[in-house]
């Protein structure tokens, strides 16, 4: 409590950084006295230092008994499947852009679902980026800023066919991939090319109590992912299924397009092998796919670290099919819900 003082000796009341030197506190520091304020605060005196510090009853009721944790700042996640083909979570761009309060409802909404559609967007090119910039500034990557999901001569990536792709997530051969990724349909017009999404966290949930062997063996083994090209070789290994401090799926890593050769001894790379056909499994169960085909104007955006996307072919002598697309990161997606709650009236 003597380290999370807010006075002006102990904080800087601009930074809201602590100024204090934790060393200058004594080591056989003791409250001396502790009462409540005329204001509600609790104020105690520390001795031998003789300091005053005043805790606000919001800041202890937040604190108390170590539950700062996820029931504070990040609600448990609404999973979902197939039935979100008929329901995809979305507000039209006008809203969001012009009130507050619809912007916040709707990156509630993302942050508890993982995925949200934004309706009637400019159709300018790059309007991904000033689209982004509702949440905060994009994240570079070895695609650059942003990139065009079209149709190339010279594809660095299947995404760049007008291949049919497996439900994955993206560059999970980075140690740290993307948070969330922004696809701008400018243009589809040709026959297929319909999205498919994968809630993780379900089909993680549905691989524990159908094959809790497999479930357990990707929670800790790492599998090794690479994508290579002429400028770029980056790689990483991590566990298809990371969990958190509770046990609880905190992300899924999963791309058999850039999985390289599994390095393990040889008597583990079959059970893992089996393990990953058995997700892989699960992520195509028609009950868990949610189909969506974007219409120019719309703005898809989901939490690549649980999100798996992927889409049927498509045939681009039938028309053009162009998104664009770019991520960012989920504290800037997090710090925006709580400035706008912060502003937000009171109920």
């Amino acid at each position: 409590m003597r380290d999370n003082c807010g006075c002006t000796r102990c904080r800087h009341p601009a930074t809201l950084e602590r100024i204090l030197d934790p060393l200058s506190v004594p080591s056989d520091l003791d409250a001396a006295s502790a009462s409540i304020t005329d204001a509600g605060a609790l104020q105690v005196v520390w001795q031998p230092e003789d300091h005053v510090s005043d805790y606000e009853s919001d800041w202890l009721r937040a604190h108390r008994g170590g539950t700062h944790a996820r029931s504070q700042r990040d609600p448990a996640p609404v999973t979902w499947g197939a039935e979100l083909s008929e329901a995809m979570p979305g507000a039209d761009h006008e809203a969001v852009t012009g009130d507050d309060s619809t912007l916040l409802h709707w990156l509630r909404l993302l942050r508890d679902t993982g995925v949200a559609v934004l309706r009637g967007t400019p159709r300018e090119p790059l309007s991904v980026l000033a689209l982004a910039a509702l949440i905060g500034p994009a994240r570079a990557t070895n695609f650059g800023e942003h990139f065009d999901v079209v149709s190339k001569p010279e594809p660095n990536s299947n995404a760049y066919t007008a291949l049919g792709l497996l439900c994955h997530t993206d560059l999970p051969n980075w140690e740290r991939p993307p948070d969330y990724q922004l696809l701008h349909c400018l243009e589809n017009e040709a026959k297929g090319g319909d999205s498919i999404l994968v809630d993780g966290f379900r089909a993680a949930a549905a691989l524990r109590r159908r094959e809790p062997a497999a479930y357990r063996l990707l929670t800790q083994r790492p599998i090794d992912f690479r994508f290579q090209d002429r400028e770029s070789d980056i790689r990483f290994r991590a566990p298809t299924i990371a969990l958190d401090e509770t046990g609880a799926v905190k992300e899924v890593r999963f791309n058999f397009a850039v999985m390289d050769a599994i390095s393990a001894p040889a008597e583990r790379i079959g059970p893992l092998c089996r393990a990953l056909r058995a997700f892989a499994a699960v992520v195509r169960d028609p009950t868990l796919e949610c189909h969506y085909r974007l219409s120019p104007g719309e703005l898809l955006i989901f939490d690549n670290r649980r999100v798996l996307h992927g889409r049927a072919a498509f045939d681009p002598s039938t028309g053009r099919r162009h998104l664009q697309g770019c991520y960012v990161d989920r504290d800037q997606l997090l710090s925006r819900i709580r400035v706008l709650e912060r502003q937000a009236p009171p109920q």
